[in-house]
């Protein structure tokens, strides 16, 4: 499954080769979008539950971290402004995303009004191939994938499996873990 996602990535960059085949600039970086934005794309491909979702647009936040930044010293390009996630027991969650959809009896509608228009070209694609990679899973196996992960494991630390936790999970430990995947 990761492994799809970092051949495309590398199919990418080396697209973005030059003659010598250096790898130019990152065409992709901070954008001025919204997690609304990027939980509308994942909305307009289908119907789902909320938990489903919060897991969508964190595998998307958490993976543009790691992709898009060079260092873990620097995170300064952020797939979308002004967004956290916190280690709740049942995986990473955005707290403003789940205040806006939390009167939906945890279903969520398909979405078909118009995308924000910053979401094309590269970033696109790479929406795109997020929900490739996890868009195939319920939001029941998104979470059993997030709890098996360092950086909701850190967030949480001693706390048990059923404690209430508002812990922000760390776009470090988001960077350093998705780029260890790649070996």
């Amino acid at each position: 499954m990761l492994k799809k996602l970092f051949t495309w990535y590398n199919k990418l960059c080396y697209d973005k080769t030059n003659k010598k085949g250096d790898i130019m600039e990152k065409e992709v970086s901070n954008n001025n979008l919204t997690v609304f934005d990027i939980a509308n794309f994942f909305r307009s491909k289908e119907a789902m539950t909320h938990k489903k979702l919060q897991k969508l647009v964190y595998y998307a936040y958490a993976w543009y971290i790691a992709l898009y930044n060079d260092t873990k010293d620097n995170l300064l390009n952020k797939l979308c402004i002004d967004t956290t996630f916190e280690a709740w027991v049942h995986g990473p969650v955005c707290k403003k995303l789940y205040d806006f959809y939390s009167n939906n009896y945890g279903q969520v509608d398909k979405y078909k009004g118009h995308l924000n228009e910053l979401i094309v070209g590269d970033l696109k694609k790479f929406l795109e191939e997020i929900y490739k990679v996890f868009g195939k899973y319920t939001g029941d196996e998104l979470e059993v994938m997030s709890h098996n992960e360092y950086p909701w494991q850190n967030a949480r630390n001693t706390l048990s499996p059923s404690e209430p936790s508002n812990n922000i999970i760390s776009e470090v430990d988001m960077f350093v873990y998705y780029n260890n995947l790649n070996g």
